[in-house]
């Protein structure tokens, strides 16, 4: 039983959450693939579990959720203390992932989120491929609020776009702040716009909270009245599936 396979997991690994009810993505089974580990890490000093723990620990819940009948709409990978992108061997967890999902859950999305500023390397490219969805965090139109927000400078900014162009399931999620840096101005939103129809997302989702201001100290998001003016206005602008959702800690504190 369920409680029962609780008791065996690894009493240092958080690497599995749910799954839950999200609202976002349904029932969700989380995979964070930078929770603390205190034992079998990628190497010494390091935190990030190995491949062979996540995918054991992950290949055992799965197969146990299947064949008790429990739903899982979508499993979602994450990453708590680093990126997913950052994970040395994100390409042989992804492929078992998937293979995973495809026997036991077929119906169900392999989603990404992932806050990566760099997705110039083709191996990575290529492991991003291999999901439903890339959910990439994306609340720059100029290359003064990236580099404000990210300390980086414009030319990164600008190979971040040009590499976005790769993926046709791009799914951009855009934060919206006044504070400290304002990403809500008009001639912000007009470069916005203008990057919107150079990638060509899947989709826009326009969050209330998290993004590169996440953590700030004084941030201060928009009101949802202003994110709804804009998700309109950007919608009938570029011709992109832009839409509204509350943001959504997945991950428990």
């Amino acid at each position: 039983m369920r409680s029962q396979m609780a008791k065996t997991k690894d009493a240092n690994s958080k690497i599995l959450n749910g799954p839950r009810d999200t609202k976002r993505f349904g029932r969700a089974l989380i995979i964070d693939l930078a929770s603390p580990q205190l034992g079998l890490t990628i190497e010494r000093g390091s935190s990030l579990p190995r491949a062979s723990v996540v995918v054991t620990t992950c290949a055992r819940e799965i197969i146990a959720l299947s064949k008790e009948g429990i739903k899982v709409e979508t499993i979602v990978v994450v990453g708590s203390e680093a990126d997913p992108a950052e994970h040395p061997d994100l390409r042989e967890i992804t492929e078992n992932l998937r293979a995973l999902r495809d026997k036991w859950f077929s119906r169900s999305r392999l989603l990404v989120m992932t806050k990566t500023r760099d997705m110039s390397s083709y191996e990575l490219r290529a492991t991003l491929a291999m999901y439903t969805a890339v959910h990439l965090q994306f609340d720059w139109g100029t290359a003064k609020t990236w580099t404000a927000a990210t300390g980086e400078k414009g030319p990164a900014f600008a190979k971040l776009v040009h590499d976005c162009h790769h993926f046709d399931h791009l799914v951009l999620e855009t934060a919206l702040y006044k504070a400290p840096i304002d990403n809500t101005t008009p001639a912000e939103l007009k470069a916005l716009g203008e990057k919107l129809m150079e990638i060509k997302p899947q989709e826009v989702v326009i969050l209330g909270g998290g993004g590169s201001a996440a953590g700030t100290k004084g941030v201060k998001y928009a009101t949802k009245p202003t994110r709804d003016k804009i998700v309109e206005s950007l919608a009938e602008e570029t011709g992109v599936s832009v839409h509204p959702d509350e943001y959504e800690e997945l991950l428990p504190a």
